[in-house]
């Protein structure tokens, strides 16, 4: 591949950073044209000059960054000072109120104050609200149509972007219709001929080798006219093509801490910049106009394991996609930016660290120093005790505690969290790994994402509520020709209303009436009940972190009976998974 043929290449960053100093084109992004790990980030270029307001767009970017409370900007501010130099989009919209529409969505489900994200990305897609749990459909059944299906119907083009699997709640929320988000093989051919651009991860969905069935999706879409593509080099190759495919993992994409500092995750898989970038490239000059959804998908998952550093990290690479979207408005003047999120989660933020919170400023060093995930640590970390326990002559399925893996413990976390841990942190982790309750008095702490949030809250200061989905409205930031309808409150549902008016759609699906437990309430003051029961999201493990610790990462032929498990086994196929992550690292890789 030439590399004038890259959209990623080094000469095409180049000619972007100039452009950007002038507003115009694409900005400088992170990590763009580079191959070694751990490269600073470039910091996104500046907000720029005004985008222009009044009228209907003909473009609409919706970006979604999942489960981010408002603390998490707030934190990714601070941070991309010190890590980048620079700040965040985020913030510098905030200050431009003459030009930046801020609004609240109101984000409750049908039956929930908290949303999960299938709900929640329903309720924009397609106007109405449903349960927890299921895409486009109501508790009868019902379908509703979703508008990417509307606008493609009028014309326009439209894109998916994600760091999720493809077939995730939140992009299936805007072109799916099923009745539970965990059927995602059954979401992979929905795309074809619906979704023009459809990058992100999800290839076990898609692949004939782990489908039940065998079908060869990505051979229907190329008979469809899809360009498929499978990596960073094939996708800046795909420029110009109009409809592209582009499934870069097995599963979800890898946590931007981890792809950064992997030289083989940087080389496998784009950022949500790039990922962005080539989507606009594919979809701009449609004659009707396109939407395109952009989700950063990671920070969620962050949140759940309260894990600050992935949840960072993934913040600044949305950030970076924002500014691509930004750059394009600019270039593009009828184009509409959305900044948003689908719901809070864990409602992490900074706590006052040392005496007079004299300590404060030095809590985000101690998350720069982070090299890795939670979820990538944890994976190593049984493999290594496992392994050693088996040079021992002991075979097992769960690490023992022992003074000789503390210190396994110790040296792993230094080494990944840049934490020297204390040898009480280190003996209560393993006996969680080991199989034994983790102790809490709030039952949704008393896990191991709980635990080791806990744990390094003490170095980087960083509180978490929990570890679920939280009731709060989300903000929004809204940039460009029609901003206006994303000013005060907001309820969820009147996104699509604002996208179906923009494009003629009249069409509006079916409702049905809110399960309102505030409105329900008589009056009378009750005795608290305690509830133990586990926080979870339809389909989703209580304890996700421990869950990913004991998984294989590359799921059998038997990946869509496992979808439908609530809680799935610890011990599936364990001496396996950590025997591949041992001995070559690919079941960490793409």
């Amino acid at each position: 591949m030439s590399e004038s043929s890259s959209i990623f290449s080094r000469r095409s960053v180049l000619r972007r950073v100039g452009a950007a100093a002038t507003g115009l084109l694409f900005p400088p992004l992170a990590w763009l044209g580079s191959g070694s790990a751990q490269a600073e980030p470039t910091p996104a270029a500046p907000a720029g000059g005004a985008i222009v307001s009044g009228g209907k767009p003909k473009n609409i970017i919706f970006m979604v960054s999942d489960g981010m409370s408002i603390g998490v900007p707030v934190l990714a501010e601070s941070f991309s000072q010190l890590v980048r130099k620079a700040p965040t989009q985020w913030n510098q919209l905030l200050r431009r109120p003459a030009e930046v529409t801020t609004g609240f969505f109101d984000m409750t489900s049908l039956n929930s104050l908290v949303p999960d994200s299938a709900a929640a990305s329903s309720s924009w897609g397609c106007g109405s609200r449903v349960m927890n749990g299921s895409i486009n459909t109501l508790p009868d059944g019902t379908a509703a149509t979703p508008i990417l299906r509307l606008a493609k119907d009028r014309g326009c083009r439209t894109g998916l972007v994600t760091t999720a699997t493809v077939t995730h709640a939140t992009p299936a929320g805007f072109a799916a219709v099923v009745t539970a988000r965990g059927d995602e093989p059954e979401i992979a051919p929905q795309y074809k001929d619906v979704v023009d651009v459809v990058l992100g991860g999800g290839r076990n969905f898609f692949s004939p080798a782990t489908r039940v069935d065998k079908r060869d999706i990505p051979a229907e879409y190329r008979a469809a006219g899809y360009t498929t593509v499978g990596d960073r080099k094939t996708l800046a190759a795909a420029k110009g093509q109009g409809k592209i495919l582009g499934l870069f993992s097995d599963g979800h994409m890898p946590y931007t801490v981890d792809h950064r500092n992997d030289p083989l995750l940087v080389e496998a898989a784009p950022t949500l910049a790039e990922m962005t970038e080539a989507a606009l490239h594919a979809l701009k000059g449609a004659p009707q106009g396109f939407i395109l959804q952009v989700e950063g998908a990671r920070i969620d998952h962050a949140a759940h394991g309260n894990d600050a550093g992935a949840i960072l990290w993934d913040q600044l690479a949305f950030d970076d996609a924002v500014a691509v979207a930004l750059a394009f408005a600019r270039e593009v003047p009828d184009t509409l930016v959305v900044v948003t999120s689908d719901h809070g989660n864990s409602n992490p933020g900074l706590n006052g660290m040392g005496s007079g919170y004299s300590k404060s400023n030095d809590c985000f060093r101690s998350v720069a120093g982070v090299t890795s995930s939670f979820d990538r640590l944890g994976k190593k970390l049984v493999a290594e005790l496992l392994a050693e326990m088996a040079r021992n002559g002991k075979l097992a399925t769960r690490p023992e505690v022992s003074i000789d893996n503390v210190k396994i413990v110790q040296h792993l976390a230094l080494e990944n969290l840049g934490a020297e841990i204390s040898a009480d942190d280190c003996y209560a982790i393993l006996r969680a790994l080991s199989g034994e309750k983790i102790p809490g008095r709030y039952a949704q702490r008393a896990s191991l994402a709980g635990m080791m949030g806990d744990i390094m809250a003490n170095y980087n200061g960083i509180g978490w509520t929990g570890t679920s989905h939280t009731a709060d409205y989300t903000t929004i930031l809204a940039v460009g020709p029609g901003r206006e309808a994303f000013a005060g409150y907001i309820p969820n549902t009147q996104a699509y209303a604002i996208m179906a008016d923009t494009y003629g759609i009249t069409h509006r699906n079916p409702t049905a009436t809110p399960v309102n437990p505030v409105a329900s309430l008589d009056g009378k003051v009750r005795v608290a009940t305690r509830t133990d029961e586990p926080a979870t999201e339809p389909g989703k493990p209580h304890d996700r972190l421990a869950a990913s610790f004991f998984a294989s990462s590359k799921p059998g032929a038997d990946l869509e009976k496992r979808r439908r498990e609530v809680v799935p086994s610890w011990l599936e196929d364990a001496h396996t998974a950590f025997n591949t992550v041992r001995e070559a690292g690919a079941a960490e890789r793409i």
